[in-house]
């Protein structure tokens, strides 16, 4: 947690109800940075965003070429590989390439995985929204915040989840009442 270094971690929001190798379709991301043992920074991006940042052509992986019919290769398929410390090792290298970022680690977080800790941390209220997320409500609310009224450019997707990731980290950070064995319980169904 950047205790005596400043660390940077890229977390994958991937969708897992569109499924890829390694979880599912990474529709946004986002940086985290840890310095003093203590976050000193969350930015979440929407892919596509980054995806316009890379500079020159990557040759896609047969399948990506001929399964998705993609010519080009980007961050948003970089979780094609079903080993994650391979397709982990593809996606820093592709955040590196698209925004001149070297992280630490990279994270995996899809939607399952959420709903877990929030049935271990009970409801969370995203102030921006003025909204409550359940595990129940996860999926619907999140659809609801990212896809009314889209129009391309839109940062309605980084927006509501960067919210809710500040939301989400702020309820483990800086409340005393957390139930730790209920999070590491369910932090352990995630894996």
């Amino acid at each position: 947690l950047g205790k005596k270094d400043r660390q940077t971690y890229l977390f994958l929001f991937q969708n897992n109800m569109e499924l890829r190798p390694s979880g599912g379709f990474i529709g946004s991301v986002g940086l985290v940075t840890f310095d003093g043992g203590r976050m000193t920074e969350l930015k979440v991006e929407d892919v596509y965003a980054l995806d316009g940042q890379l500079k020159g052509h990557v040759d896609p992986p047969f399948a990506i070429r001929t399964i998705l019919g993609q010519e080009n290769f980007f961050l948003r398929d970089s979780n094609w590989d079903p080993d994650f410390s391979v397709s982990g090792e593809k996606a820093a290298w592709f955040l590196e390439k698209e925004m001149g970022v070297s992280v630490q680690g990279v994270i995996a977080v899809d939607l399952t995985a959420m709903s877990y800790l929030l049935e271990a941390l009970g409801p969370i209220t995203v102030p921006d929204y003025d909204t409550q997320i359940t595990a129940e409500n996860l999926f619907i609310q999140t659809q609801s915040q990212v896809e009314a009224d889209f129009f391309p450019g839109s940062t309605k997707k980084k927006d509501f989840l960067g919210s809710l990731s500040r939301a989400v980290l702020l309820e483990l950070t800086e409340h005393a009442d957390i139930p730790y064995m209920n999070v590491l319980s369910q932090l352990s169904r995630s894996l």
